[in-house]
């Protein structure tokens, strides 16, 4: 919600939609459901060609390879599309900001095991993949040094 997307009505998180999503082939099916987020740039940057500037709006990961939806909606400004093999931190956290709405499908939450693996089980798709673990399990430092036991 600080980044703007509008989720008061999203039942839990994170949102998981069904594979039928995948089949929507038509832009203007697509279109219900998202927002136009292109407007005129203020400033003197719309005489140096940076006219328009656009806002992030969710992001769309699919698991089956050549789903129909890429075509859908991808002319929609704002939204992105990325397939759950080749998600990018790029994609996820744009300027380095966390906190990207990302609508994941049933198929692409499944197969996040398989191409992730899990803090036990390294990963079946990228070799000798296991989940990076934290160092601390408490990242207060003031809390630490001003601790009785240290």
């Amino acid at each position: 919600m600080a980044r703007g997307h509008k989720i008061e009505n999203v039942p839990e998180f994170p949102l998981v939609v069904s594979d039928s999503v995948e089949l929507v082939e038509k832009t203007s099916d697509a279109i219900k459901k998202a927002k136009d987020s292109i407007g005129i740039r203020s400033g003197v940057g719309k005489m140096r060609n940076r006219r328009y500037v656009s806002r992030k709006g969710p992001l769309i990961v699919y698991g089956n390879e050549g789903a129909k939806l890429v075509k859908a909606f991808g002319n929609i400004p704002g939204i992105d599309l990325c397939h759950v093999e080749r998600l990018s931190l790029l994609k996820s956290a744009p300027g380095g900001h966390l906190g990207r709405f990302v609508v994941w499908t049933k198929s692409a939450f499944e197969k996040l095991e398989t191409v992730y693996g899990s803090f036990e089980k390294p990963s079946e798709m990228k070799k000798g993949y296991v989940l990076p673990r934290a160092k601390m399990v408490n990242a207060d430092l003031g809390r630490i040094i001003n601790s009785d036991e240290v």
